[in-house]
């Protein structure tokens, strides 16, 4: 999208005003509704000029610029607490990768014992690279709301949980796959495993995904039901 056009400053207004949403949900303005109402005041003026016909760009420019300075204000004047945990995603960080580690080094140490334990009737390493896949996505959607200024307090519960969602979306994966093996070639014997450590990443990495393939094999089971 080219610059200096009304849609391209519309578009960076309601960037502004998610951030803006997000860090008041996360108590940044709370004791000062006034300084939130003058930023979104500025945003609201800015929206209303680039609507005009025909669109007063530069006008909106100043107000778009006024409103960043004002909340950027505000943002570096916050305490670190607040700043490492909703401007840095910090707590969300330090959980990810101190859970990542730890599953890495289970992986290179006991990897011939993950190998032939089973949980369920599934491979444990299932278990494990779905979770990996789970924290690979969590670190990769961090940064995207970290950087777009969007991280919500109600989100740390789903960075929580992220590990335990990709182990059972992995395991799923694993079921999936061996049953549609068995189905097809008539055996259970399975060359090599490395394709199926791929897909329980794969199913622990897009849950989206995951659950498309599971909604897809519902269907077709009603179908043949």
């Amino acid at each position: 999208m080219e610059e200096d056009t009304p849609e391209y400053w519309k578009e960076e207004l309601n960037r502004l005003q998610c951030a803006l949403e997000s860090a008041n949900e996360n108590g940044l303005l709370r004791e000062n509704s006034a300084a939130y109402s003058a930023i979104m005041g500025a945003i609201g003026g800015a929206l209303f000029d680039l609507s005009s016909d025909p669109p007063k760009i530069i006008d909106a420019r100043t107000k778009f610029s006024s409103a960043c300075q004002e909340f950027n204000r505000h943002t570096n004047s916050a305490n670190f607490w607040w700043r490492f945990q909703y401007c840095y995603g910090g707590p969300a960080l330090l959980y990810l990768f101190g859970v990542f580690s730890v599953l890495l080094l289970l992986w290179i140490f006991f990897q011939n014992s993950l190998l032939n334990m089973n949980i369920l009737w599934v491979p444990s390493w299932a278990f494990l690279w779905g979770s990996l896949g789970g924290i690979l996505y969590g670190f990769w959607w961090l940064w995207q709301h970290v950087s777009q200024r969007e991280l919500r307090k109600a989100w740390y519960i789903w960075y929580i949980i992220l590990p335990v969602m990709g182990a059972m979306l992995g395991a799923l994966a694993y079921l999936i796959f061996f049953a549609g093996f068995i189905a097809t070639t008539g055996t259970a014997q399975v060359e090599s495993q490395s394709f199926i450590m791929l897909l329980s990443a794969l199913a622990g990495f897009s849950a989206r995904w995951s659950i498309q393939v599971l909604v897809k094999i519902t269907e077709l089971i009603k179908i043949g039901g």
